[in-house]
């Protein structure tokens, strides 16, 4: 990317992260770059191409770090990937405080949003079918309990921003999040499974 549109774009995620999509005009995000709001008008057309722009930057940083664990999708590799794959969500956190607005007011932007959110519970749910296909969780004790867990899974993860937003927090506590998306899937350990974990654990949750 040109290093000036670079710099709009990476101006423009921190404005929104502080501000909010909708506080924030073009002017900002050019004052902030040290630019005239022609130039930037030049790389972006509006704030739409923005959100799109760093909706696109975020995913594929997302998809290099999932492709390491879609190789192998074990505890171990989850483990170990969950971090920098929440790293990512703080990193473009405008895009989960203010999904809501996105929907409502940029309809390609909600499309783009819904097939995120669709990938990612499907790839939950890949990685538990796999889990129980390889003796680490215990088969589903009710016919489609494993896609609510992925659904309840990707809501979690999703919305823990917004909770630490409406308690009046500010640090991530990342390590927080990811003990409590591992507490989802602990009671559908087998014993194996559990071996497995503590292993993976040892090194990052103890």
């Amino acid at each position: 990317m040109h290093l000036t549109k670079q710099k709009i774009l990476d101006a423009a995620i921190e404005l929104f992260n502080q501000q909010g999509v909708n506080a924030i005009t073009l002017r900002d995000i050019a004052l902030s770059v040290g630019i005239s709001t022609g130039n930037l008008a030049y790389h972006f057309k509006n704030k739409d191409y923005i959100i799109e722009d760093a909706f696109q930057q975020m995913a594929a940083e997302r998809n290099a770090i999932l492709a390491g664990v879609q190789l192998i999708p074990s505890f171990e590799n989850i483990n170990r990937q969950l971090l920098p794959l929440l790293e990512i969500a703080w990193k473009y956190r405008f895009l989960s405080l203010d999904t809501v607005h996105i929907i409502r007011h940029h309809p390609h932007l909600a499309a783009l949003q819904r097939e995120f959110i669709a990938q990612t519970i499907d790839y939950t749910k890949a990685v538990i079918d796999y889990s129980v296909g390889s003796g680490n969780m215990r088969p589903e004790a009710q016919e489609g309990q494993y896609q609510r867990l992925a659904h309840t899974t990707w809501m979690l993860a999703n919305f823990w921003i917004q909770q630490l937003t409406v308690r009046g927090l500010s640090k991530l506590a990342i390590d927080d999040l990811r003990k409590s998306i591992w507490d989802l899937v602990l009671p559908h350990l087998t014993p194996k499974g559990i071996q497995h974990f503590s292993g993976a654990a040892t090194a990052v949750l103890v």
